[in-house]
């Protein structure tokens, strides 16, 4: 059976923007792919995107509460044509295989110090 899943999440800018200028290069390469900072140029806003993004697909994969997924196991990337797309590596890798997940679609907003993602999967279980 084919089952519809989604995940939604809401990120501030502020909140990324103060976990760099705490940690720094700690916290940018604990959270983003090295992929993920050129697509963005490290700017806090399309950050806050990306991070929405990992969140709202984690949130579709819905791992066990005892399963550590690191942030960088879900990348979302720019196509050819600047779309965002979903790169999944690790632990996410393998919990979408696990719900027979072959894709995850994204859309990112930002505006007014706020970020938000959608991510949609068909999946077979």
């Amino acid at each position: 059976m084919t089952t519809l899943r989604t995940g939604t999440d809401l990120a501030a800018v502020e909140d990324v923007t103060a976990g760099i200028t705490a940690h720094g290069e700690r916290y940018l390469s604990r959270v983003f792919t090295e992929r993920e900072r050129a697509d963005t140029g490290d700017a806090p806003e399309r950050l806050a995107a990306r991070f929405a993004g990992k969140e709202a697909v984690l949130k579709l994969l819905r791992p066990m509460p005892t399963d550590a997924v690191p942030l960088t196991d879900v990348a979302i990337v720019l196509d050819a044509s600047g779309a965002p797309v979903v790169t999944l590596s690790g632990r996410a890798a393998a919990l979408a295989d696990a719900i027979g997940c072959a894709s995850i679609a994204v859309s990112l907003a930002h505006e007014r110090g706020l970020a938000i993602a959608t991510a949609v999967a068909l999946t077979d279980r």
